[in-house]
């Protein structure tokens, strides 16, 4: 029997790859607030999002201020220049920001990735939690195991489990209890207070050169691809809109035959560059069609995010859809899309089919260009 966790997760893949039709409350603006009870999935994206309801679904939002609050039963995923999160949450957390705090319960596992994360004391997680930033604070219990990576780690909370910790600086307070092992890499030897209690064993392990350059690589990597995706994704839709209109038409009337043109291309492809190579004359086409191949993935995957957008926030429904809330969907549904990606399995079969989506209507769209429809 599958867990019902793994059900909704499904349940929410689906949803936003639209091949049912969306069902969910949908907000976008300069300032979202959401309040009172809502029955359905949440998705929200601002500049100020504020969801202090209580959802039956999962929450989804992206914004320059998110705060969370209140009863979850799903999961959250949100993503902001600062976030707050005090809810009462049933299923996942996943937040990546500039400023993250959580003073709520997580009834399963965390993911937090932030310039600054902290877990108040207040703050419970019922499974594992992987967290990552320049600052970290956990104070709050942690069920499962923790793994952490940062500049500077401080530990003054509780872990029911084994801890697993790299950082520039690490300091195990007076307060912190380790039910576990503690496992930790550092140039130097954390600072364990006197009266931290490690149940288990300790386990130092030296390295060399700063842990903070690479930590803020790693986020730097991260912030320029997602920034590069979104500018990327704007342009294509300046450039043109009518072909992007096009496409969340014919991926809505027509999305098996999408899907399925999509996955013929992204198999048969790479099976031609390599028959092309093995040519003695060859290999200059090959050279050429793995270009536009690589070209093709990366359009594919953004008009199949375009598709998610306009699904999520219900925007084929409307006559008209000005350009600002196209692009505000668009980027909503990549944060979300890539949020959702740091979830096993569940997250690479989404980006897979948002792919695949994408290089179906880019197919289909080319062919009746050319061909006629």
């Amino acid at each position: 029997m599958l867990a019902p966790s793994f059900v909704k997760r499904c349940f929410l893949f689906v949803l936003l790859c639209g091949v049912l039709s969306p069902v969910v409350a949908q907000q976008a603006g300069e300032s979202v607030r959401i309040h009172g009870a809502v029955v359905d999935d949440v998705y929200a994206a601002g500049g100020t999002v504020d969801v202090l309801a209580d959802v039956d679904g999962d929450v989804l939002v992206a914004g320059g201020r998110v705060t969370v609050g209140n009863r979850i039963d799903g999961d959250v995923m949100a993503a902001g220049g600062s976030v707050n999160v005090h809810a009462d949450i049933t299923d996942d957390l996943r937040l990546a920001g500039g400023d993250v705090i959580l003073r709520g319960a997580v009834r399963d596992d965390a993911m937090v990735a932030a310039g600054n994360v902290t877990l108040t004391p207040d703050a419970t997680v019922g499974g594992r939690a992987w967290l990552s930033g320049a600052r970290i604070d956990a104070a709050g219990t942690i069920d499962g195991g923790l793994a952490a990576a940062g500049g500077r780690i401080l530990l003054s909370g509780q872990v029911r489990g084994d801890v697993d910790l790299t950082g520039q600086a690490i300091s195990i307070a007076e307060s912190a209890i380790i039910d576990g092992n503690l496992v930790y890499r550092s140039p130097r030897p954390a600072e364990i207070v006197a009266g931290a209690q490690i149940r288990g064993t300790t386990h130092y392990e030296p390295i060399e050169g700063p842990v903070m350059p690479i930590v803020a690589a790693a986020a730097g990597i991260a912030i320029l691809v997602l920034l590069g995706l979104m500018v990327t994704g704007g342009a294509l839709f300046l450039l043109f809109p009518g072909f992007i209109e096009a496409a969340m038409q014919t991926i809505r009337s027509e999305p098996w035959k999408t899907l399925g043109l999509g996955l013929a291309l992204f198999a048969a492809t790479p099976i031609v560059i390599g028959l092309l190579f093995a040519t003695v004359i060859g290999w200059l086409p090959a050279v050429v069609l793995g270009a536009v191949y690589l070209l093709l993935m990366l359009a594919g995957f953004l008009t199949g995010t375009f598709y998610v957008g306009d699904a999520s926030f219900g925007l084929s429904r409307r006559d008209t859809v000005s350009r600002t809330k196209r692009l505000v969907s668009f980027v909503a549904a990549l944060v979300a899309v890539l949020l959702l990606a740091l979830v096993p399995l569940v997250g690479a079969l989404l980006l897979f089919v948002v792919l695949l989506l994408g290089l179906g209507t880019l197919s289909l769209g080319m062919y009746r260009t050319y061909v006629g429809p």
